[in-house]
């Protein structure tokens, strides 16, 4: 019996594992970092930015090759981001870690840059292999705040390629 319960619980610890891809960001050969995201997220880049889109959650992913710290990168967040959210208004930063290292994480009150929708922000600035790397979730009302921990998680998994 209990051999049998090792089984079953061999066999869902690697359907969970298959469960997952990781992705490259950005895709290309000059990779910054990789990440583990569910598989049936879809993964898209378009001018810098990569997104991974999944049933309930939208995480947004540049890398800040202008940014030699963490810091400079929280400097110049606003220009990093404006491809999504605009009018950033930060009203709380963290330091966390990420892949060991500091990070900082933002929480901010902003406008969707597509239709300027009153919204929340929540972002990530952190460093892996030595390049700077920003995340982002956004949405109306408190989205972020419900979408922050999911984005978390997914950063957890981030390595250098």
């Amino acid at each position: 019996m209990r051999n049998a319960i090792l089984a079953i619980a061999l066999l869902w610890s690697g359907a969970a594992l298959a469960a997952d891809k990781t992705v490259s960001i950005p895709p290309s050969g000059d990779a910054a970092v990789t990440l583990t995201v569910p598989q049936a997220a879809k993964v898209t880049t378009d001018s810098g930015k990569t997104t991974i889109d999944m049933s309930k959650l939208n995480v947004y992913v540049w890398l800040a090759p202008k940014a030699k710290t963490v810091d400079e990168a929280v400097a110049g967040i606003d220009e990093i981001v404006k491809s999504e959210v605009k009018d950033l208004k930060i009203g709380e930063t963290k330091t966390i870690k990420v892949t060991d290292a500091d990070a900082k994480q933002l929480m901010a009150k902003s406008n969707e840059a597509d239709d300027g929708d009153a919204g929340t922000t929540g972002i990530v600035v952190f460093t892996v292999g030595g390049k700077v790397i920003v995340a982002c979730v956004h949405g109306e009302g408190e989205a972020a705040a419900r979408q922050l921990q999911p984005m978390l998680d997914i950063l957890a998994t981030a390595k250098a390629p």
